[in-house]
């Protein structure tokens, strides 16, 4: 699919015992900074000697599950073009970065939709994305969907 298309994919948290079907659109694929992260008063060590991803994304809850205790964007992946994925470089959430602010699940029920970014990691200062993709439940390296520009 392209940016900007939804997708329906099926979503579980063991963890939380909820499994939904979700409509997630991928709305923006940016290149972010290690400035961004050092503005918000967030950790970098991790990000050094990687080209940081923001994901923006909108996540519409189809199911009859609240999304309050879970993590739906947890399993957004981004791939480079060499076909490696990226590693979360999300902070904690009590931190906001400007450019890429988190998404709130809290009270996100049926019908309901949370808007937010995630920022990933890739290898290399000057890498780039090829594709933005959300796990299988099952096969982590298989995707549900899939976005590219």
């Amino acid at each position: 699919m392209k940016i900007g298309q939804p997708a329906t994919v099926d979503f579980a948290d063991k963890q939380a015992n909820v499994t939904t079907k979700l409509q997630i659109t991928v709305t923006g694929v940016e290149i972010g900074s290690i400035k961004d992260l050092q503005e918000a008063k967030a950790p970098t060590a991790n990000a050094e000697g990687h080209t940081l991803v923001y994901v923006s994304y909108t996540i519409k809850n189809l199911g009859d599950a609240s999304l309050s205790f879970t993590a739906p964007s947890s399993k957004f992946v981004v791939v480079d073009t060499a076909g490696h994925n990226g590693v979360f470089m999300d902070p904690p959430a009590s931190i906001t970065v400007a450019k890429c602010p988190g998404p709130k699940f809290q009270g996100v029920k049926k019908g309901m939709e949370a808007k937010g970014c995630s920022i990933i990691g890739l290898s290399g200062t000057d890498n780039a994305p090829a594709q933005v993709g959300y796990t299988d439940l099952v096969d982590l390296l298989k995707f549900q969907a899939a976005w590219t520009k």
